[in-house]
Parts: structure tokens; C-alpha cells; sequence
């Protein structure tokens, strides 16, 4: 994780940004555009994502590489573009937020992962990863790259990579498995964390973490949790208790530190009203704090996060899956994009990042991929499949929703 931005105004910023990227802040300046970017280092190997290459300047948020798997973050992304120009994010593994600017074409190429996982706007030519510091301006959509004249051209956009919907003909779990563990290996830094609790998704991650023999930590709120459960999955997980004093405390936090306009979402319901959703609204906001605060207190700063198991693995209908399959409303958009604006500002507030393994682009596609009949054999069939197959606890058909009171 990392914050950046890039203005016409030298005095550009907020400590919202700077909070995403507490490590190292430079800035550079190129025909009267600022470049400044935060730094977090995630990883002993890891590199401040602003990188001036002759004419071409890239600043980027998240953790991604080139498929080949020989470069990562800025430098992946420049040396892409300088080979396929601005078809280069078709090229890219992992979550991204990239802005690269192409002095010598007077252009601006803004590209986001297939889910837009890390926040991105622009306002005319200038681009940040939150949007009040640009006094407004428009969230780049998922899976897209945008183009913008630097002197004022027209904007055009078109699509990464589409998903394909149309061949539901997988009739085994091996291949989405096997997807969901490198998913899980390539995100898996050394320490990293789980927000464990004892439902699916973050089981699955904490299964998958124990199989590949990466060392990590599990963090529990006891909540609603099945204790039993959780104690069988990981021992070793370390389970917080959060009361009504406790929870308020860091509510307060929260709301008194962190500046939230980009992680405020307008949710277009079936029935034709609008939800405003607001990341402090939501109760697990504050239980996500909590746990990266006793994380970070331990020097961690890589977790792996569940959010997209239920918008994917359960998305369509509550989990009826029709012979004939389309993008469903919570596929990359309305509460989908929400639940990532949850997680990406309880992380950004302690400086941490959050990678997300069922977000990978194929351990998305191989989900499709899987005949109807596999798809609706199960409560979220992937996982309980893998679970099974691994031994690993679960109560099976049982949702298990992130609540950090005892209620």
C-alpha cells in the first residue's frame, strides 16, 4: 500500500495519503506537474513505487508484478508500457492504482486492477489516490485504462481485460484450487496476517497459508465467532475481545483521524432506492482497527484479506447460479466496491496493506469457469471443496458475518 499524488500545485496532499505510505515521501516535479508519493515498505525488498524514466514519470498503490514474474510495481509498469503501450495493464498480476504520465506523447494513462481495490481519481489531467485532495474528481472504474490529454485532450477509456462469462464448462474444482493457493503464495509476505474468523473466506486463506508452510499470524475478535471452530482451524491465533468501551474508543479514532470522503459509496439497490454507505457506519470498521493495531504494534504490515469471497463465491442470487451468466450488481461494483473501501481504509489509517487473494483475476476466472452444477453443489462450492479436501474446520452452509460485539 502506498498514497500518492499528482497536482499542478506544489502544496498538494493530505494525511490521509501520508498515512498509507508512512515510510518515505519523495516528490518530483516535470513541466509543472508534482509528483509525490508515500511510501510503505512492505517487504525488506521493496522499492518506493515513483520511478522517472526519460520522458515517461509512473507513481502506483498495491502489489503487483508483470506476468512473466521478472519486475514489480513502477518498474513492471513502465517497462510494459514501453512494449505495448497503453494495452500494458493486460500484462499485469496483482492490485493496482497506476498513474503514468507520458511526457513526450502529452498524455496521462491511468490504469486500474479488475476491481479497483486501490482507490484512484483524476480531475482533468491530475490524479490521486484520494479524492479530496483534488477538491472532487471522478473514481477511475475497475478493470480499465483511462487516457488524458495533459493539455486539456479529450478523455477516452477502454476496458483492461474482460472476464469471460460464456463458457461454464469446468466440471473440477482442481483448477480453481490450484488458482486460489498461488493467489495466496504471491501475497504472502513473510509475517503477514489474517483477520481470521470462523466462516469461509478468511478460513480458506488461513487454510491455504498453513498448506503452503508460510509463517503468518491469525487475529480473532471472539464477536459471534464460533470459538470452537476457530480454536481447531489455528491454535495458534491470537483472540482479541472487543466491549462496548472498547469499541467506542476506536470508533472515536477512526473518526477523528481519518479523512473518508474517498471511502464513501453510493449503493444503487434492486429496488430502485440508494443506500449511502459509509465506512465508519459499518461495525467491523472499527474491529478491523483494532486487529491492525495490535499488528502493526508487532511490526507486521502485509494482511490477507477475505473481502470478495462473498460478492463472488455467493454473488449471484444468494448462490443460485443460471445457465446463462452475466456480471451480477456486487461484481466489481455496488457492495463489492464498498466492502474494499472498508478494508482499504481501516488498513490505510495503521499503514498497513491489505492484498486480497479472491480478487486475483484467475482464481476469478476459473470460478466461472466451473459448470452450474458445481457452482450450486455447494455453499460457496470452491471452498468447501478445498476445506474438504484439506481437513481443515468449517460449519458447513453457515455465513459468519464480522460483528465485534457479542451481540
Amino acid at each position: 500500500m502506498s498514497g500518492f499524488v499528482i497536482s499542478r500545485r506544489s502544496d498538494a496532499g493530505c494525511a490521509s495519503i501520508q498515512r498509507r505510505g508512512p515510510d518515505l515521501t519523495r516528490t518530483v516535479e516535470v513541466e509543472g506537474f508534482h509528483f509525490t508519493h508515500h511510501f510503505l515498505r512492505a517487504a525488506p525488498e521493496a522499492v518506493p513505487q515513483l520511478l522517472v524514466d526519460g520522458d515517461v514519470v509512473c507513481v502506483c498503490d498495491g502489489h503487483f508484478r508483470d506476468r512473466s514474474g521478472d519486475r514489480t510495481g513502477a518498474e513492471a509498469a513502465v517497462g510494459l508500457y514501453r512494449r505495448h503501450g497503453e494495452d500494458f495493464a493486460r500484462h499485469l498480476d496483482g492490485e493496482h492504482a497506476i498513474a503514468l504520465y507520458d511526457f513526450g506523447r502529452r498524455i496521462a494513462v491511468l490504469a486500474t486492477d479488475p476491481f479497483a481495490i486501490k482507490p484512484l481519481f483524476s480531475k482533468g489531467a491530475e490524479a490521486a489516490s484520494h479524492c479530496g485532495v483534488l477538491g472532487g474528481g471522478e473514481r477511475v472504474p475497475p478493470n480499465t485504462v483511462t487516457v488524458i490529454g495533459l493539455d486539456g485532450g479529450a478523455r477516452r477509456r477502454s476496458v483492461v481485460e474482460p472476464f469471460d462469462f460464456d463458457h461454464q464448462e469446468k466440471a473440477s474444482f482442481d483448477d480453481w484450487i490450484a488458482a486460489f493457493e498461488a493467489a495466496v503464495a504471491r501475497r504472502a509476505a513473510d509475517g503477514c496476517y489474517v483477520p481470521l474468523s470462523s466462516g469461509y473466506d478468511s478460513g480458506g486463506i488461513d487454510c491455504a497459508l498453513a498448506r503452503l508452510g508460510r509463517p503468518y499470524k491469525g487475529f480473532a475478535i471472539a464477536g459471534r465467532e464460533n470459538l470452537d471452530v476457530l480454536r481447531r482451524r489455528n491454535p495458534a491465533a491470537e483472540v482479541l475481545r472487543m466491549d462496548a468501551e472498547t469499541f467506542g474508543e476506536w470508533e472515536t479514532y477512526l473518526r477523528r483521524h481519518a479523512e473518508r470522503a474517498s471511502f464513501q459509496v453510493v449503493i444503487h439497490k434492486d429496488d430502485g432506492r440508494v443506500e449511502d454507505y459509509d465506512v465508519l457506519d459499518d461495525d467491523a470498521t472499527a474491529g478491523l482497527a483494532f486487529i491492525h493495531s495490535r499488528a502493526r504494534a508487532e511490526g507486521r504490515r502485509v494482511f490477507l484479506s477475505g473481502s470478495g469471497g462473498d460478492e463472488l463465491l455467493d454473488g449471484h442470487d444468494h448462490g443460485r447460479w443460471p445457465r446463462r451468466l452475466r456480471p451480477w450488481p456486487d461484481f466489481a461494483a455496488r457492495w463489492g466496491i464498498a466492502y474494499l473501501a472498508k478494508e482499504e481504509f481501516a488498513a490505510g489509517v495503521f499503514g498497513v496493506e491489505a492484498r486480497y487473494p479472491y480478487l486475483d483475476r484467475a482464481v476469478v476466472q476459473e470460478f466461472l469457469w466451473l459448470t452450474v452444477e458445481l457452482k450450486n453443489r455447494f455453499y460457496k462450492a470452491p471452498l468447501h471443496e478445498y476445506m474438504s479436501r484439506c481437513g481443515y474446520p468449517f460449519e458447513e452452509k453457515v455465513k459468519r458475518g464480522f460483528e465485534p460485539l457479542p451481540r
